[in-house]
């Protein structure tokens, strides 16, 4: 790998390229980042993920409800044509292919890693990545449990998706159907319905943030960042792009600024456009 020849990161298209909104490419983007190796965007539209995926001979890493595949991003491309695809494998392929590269990604009994989301037993129509075949174990379960609070309160941002103008239609009906809707409008929460969502998604977010107050710093071990500030600065990353903005200054509010002190540090330090 070189500036010449540089790793492939493909992410999720939209009208705000090149800023990646997707939690689990941003994850990928922030790996990079820390790493700090050379690399280069390919966006690609929803609707023709699964063709790429296929074409890259690289299967789809989780299943719907259906059993179906579920083919996602972002995938990683390296100069010899080896593809990863899924988020968490991202950054392990980083941590082992570039060991003495940006510090340690995934240094061992780090500070968290035994958080336990208060929306673990919530049923998803797309399972969470598990990965617990990984020798990063404690990661791969702290990955799981952080998808799954964020997860159970993601139809706050849904209907503010910045689906590309061509394919909005086409991709909004390919929610609905994947998550077992009657239309859109299931998925555009107001009023009311909308002030209880985040009155719980903010007291669901209380025990982890407790984890990040513990030392003195915006990262779970203070100073020092770690894989698993990634993992949860990639759906920071979305909740500042998707939420309105009135709404995104109220979370940054929570739990004395806990979250926006982490994602203003992730996003000066290791958030790179390419």
């Amino acid at each position: 790998m070189t500036d010449s020849n540089p790793l492939i990161l493909y992410d999720i298209s939209s009208p705000l390229q090149p800023r990646s909104y997707a939690p689990n490419p941003s994850k990928a983007r922030l790996a990079l980042g820390f790493k700090g190796v050379p690399f280069k965007t390919t966006f690609v539209d929803i609707l023709d993920i699964a063709d790429l995926r296929k074409g890259l001979g690289c299967p789809a890493t989780r299943k719907f409800d259906d059993d179906s595949d579920y083919y996602t991003l972002p995938m990683l491309r390296d100069p010899s044509g080896r593809v990863v695809g899924d988020s968490f494998d991202v950054a392990s392929y980083l941590e082992e292919t570039y060991p003495d590269t940006g510090g340690c990604l995934l240094p061992p009994n780090a500070h968290g890693l035994d958080y336990e989301s208060p929306n673990k037993d919530t049923a998803f129509f797309a399972p969470l990545s598990a990965n617990q075949e990984s020798k990063y174990t404690g990661y791969a379960k702290f990955n799981t449990h952080i998808d799954a609070t964020f997860s159970a309160h993601v139809v706050l941002v849904a209907q503010y998706m910045p689906f590309n103008p061509a394919t909005a239609e086409a991709a909004k009906a390919l929610f609905v159907q994947r998550a077992h809707l009657n239309s859109w409008d299931d998925l555009c929460i107001k009023g009311e319905t909308r002030e209880q969502i985040k009155t719980a998604f903010k007291e669901a977010l209380t025990s982890l943030a407790q984890l990040f107050m513990v030392h003195d710093g915006p990262y779970l071990e203070g100073e020092r960042a770690t894989y698993a500030d990634l993992i949860v600065g990639g759906w920071l990353n979305m909740l500042s792009i998707t939420m309105p903005a009135s709404e995104w200054e109220e979370f940054r509010t929570w739990h004395s600024g806990v979250f926006a002190r982490l994602h203003d540090a992730l996003q000066l330090n290791y958030f790179v456009c390419t």
